[in-house]
């Protein structure tokens, strides 16, 4: 009985240690360097949310589309160009030392019918992490001619992954 509890026990420290650190044990092929896909779409894509959740050992942010996910590139920049408004340049502040840059094309939150804009993404240009273990905010650095940047904004250069699951991109970060 005893040993049994002491595995039990002896388990439940591992696997927490594996979380608990995040990284490449919670995370199957995380990485911190640049990655992407391309994809073959045709028209621009459209964004319709983004959720910042915590279901596991990994932070998760998840970017949701319309129909089909746009090609995507994530990297890591430094604060000078990750804190950087796409097109005007201006200076846009996002918690956190690491930054995790995420750029979505051919991708817009709005669509163009002549002189009406309809929006698919009405949610905040900065989403909090509330409860998150890494990611500190997510903050929209960009939507224009085609292409949506979004910033992670984390507490370090964490592992990494990317991934499409229909149509969303899932990033999680341990």
């Amino acid at each position: 009985m005893r040993a049994a509890a002491a595995l039990a026990l002896g388990l439940a420290v591992l696997a927490a240690a594996g979380c608990g650190g995040g990284g490449r044990a919670c995370l199957q092929g995380a990485t911190t360097s640049a990655s992407g896909a391309e994809r073959d779409v045709t028209g621009t894509t459209y964004l319709t949310a983004v959720d910042v959740s915590t279901p596991d050992c990994a932070d998760r942010v998840e970017f949701r589309f319309e129909h089909t996910v746009p090609a995507w590139r994530a990297e890591y920049r430094p604060a000078a160009k990750a804190q950087t408004e796409d097109a005007s340049g201006r200076h846009v502040a996002v918690a956190g030392p690491g930054y995790l840059v995420i750029r979505l094309s051919p991708a817009a939150t709005a669509r163009s019918d002549g002189s009406t804009l309809t929006r698919t993404y009405s949610g905040p240009r900065r989403i909090p992490a509330a409860g998150a273990r890494h990611v500190h905010e997510v903050v929209k650095t960009g939507d224009f001619e085609a292409v949506v940047t979004w910033v992670i904004g984390l507490d370090g250069k964490r592992p990494y992954t990317a991934s499409v699951d229909g149509s969303s991109l899932v990033v999680r970060i341990g």
